[in-house]
């Protein structure tokens, strides 16, 4: 069993046992009583440090948020696991994970809505930002050499797997005898240099650091999966749904102009990247940016329920119409 899936069921067994506790105790927004005395309603935000979540750092910066009457503390943590434990225990209100680990909680019975999307796949291959590529010497050359290859994915059983697997499959490519390795993204460049795998899942910006290496694109499969398939999205809890549907509402409208304006400024993306991650200027100026997408494509999230139980992350079916908020 994956340690993400673990860490889901002791979330799920915990918010069994006090889910009366987390919607009384919660530190969530204050709702109501902040906006009867006026003040901005304070709510905490996790993020990651990656290009992909320049939406959120652009939205409190062009003052979407405030617009709303929110005061947001952004706060960038290393998983969407993290994301999901946390704003199931309180820690925080809004979260923007990745479809499969929140289709894996959702499976388990957690009780997580999406509001908004934020990013997809790209329409054409040299777009795409989160691609499979193989070093310099790696002898991987075209999809059909992955059937047989080693591919370094960050998770096993997540979004990673989750695309390789299926793109092959769309492309008519047996992967019985593929392997997968579990290997962390900033470590994927080095491994593909030493030839430790013969491929890897990689998100930019280290997709422009392996083609600057003298490597290689091998596949693109979110291009495969479908136009504009979906990558990343922004969630919340029910109970934080049922504390203050008020607060909910206006986040999701400050989030959608939020993704749509880093849609629409590209040249803004590209400057806010460095001023919360570790990528240098000249590294934001070069990368394939993330697309950004407020939509929430319901024909392609239950594609990606398929393919997600298709390979073993999922314990049951689900509707995405019964997951999505509705306000």
């Amino acid at each position: 069993m994956s340690s993400f899936r673990t860490r889901l069921i002791l979330a799920a067994a915990g918010i069994a046992a006090s889910a009366l506790a987390v919607t009384a105790c919660s530190a969530g927004p204050g709702g109501t009583d902040d906006r009867k005395a006026g003040e901005p309603v304070k709510i905490t935000v996790a993020s990651l440090p990656t290009a992909n979540l320049a939406s959120v750092q652009l939205g409190q910066q062009q003052g979407f948020f405030d617009d709303e009457g929110l005061d947001v503390t952004i706060q960038n943590v290393q998983s969407g696991s993290e994301m999901i434990t946390g704003v199931l225990g309180g820690s925080f209100d809004f979260i923007a994970a990745g479809y499969v680990p929140v289709y894996t909680a959702q499976s388990q019975g957690l009780p997580l809505k999406f509001l908004a999307g934020n990013d997809t796949g790209a329409d054409t291959p040299d777009k795409d930002w989160q691609i499979v590529v193989a070093g310099k010497n790696s002898p991987v050359k075209t999809p059909q050499d992955l059937a047989t290859a080693t591919v370094a994915v960050n998770a096993l059983k997540g979004v990673a797997e989750v695309q390789v697997r299926a793109s092959l499959e769309k492309q008519g490519i047996d992967d019985s005898k593929l392997k997968l390795t579990e290997i962390p993204f900033p470590e994927m460049p080095v491994a593909l240099e030493q030839g430790r795998v013969d491929a890897a899942l990689v998100p930019e910006p280290f997709v422009t650091a392996v083609l600057n290496a003298g490597g290689r694109v091998v596949d693109t499969p979110y291009v495969v999966m479908g136009q504009g398939f979906p990558n990343g999205a922004w969630e919340t809890s029910q109970q934080v749904i049922d504390r203050d549907p008020d607060t909910v509402a206006a986040f999701t409208r400050a989030i959608t102009k939020s993704v749509e304006y880093a849609r629409d400024n590209p040249d803004a993306v590209r400057k806010i990247i460095p001023e919360y991650t570790s990528v240098s200027p000249e590294m934001a100026a070069a990368i394939r940016l993330p697309v950004f997408s407020p939509d929430l494509n319901q024909e392609l999230m239950q594609d990606l329920v398929g393919y997600t139980k298709k390979y073993g992350t999922l314990e049951k079916d689900l509707k995405v119409a019964d997951l999505v908020y509705a306000p």
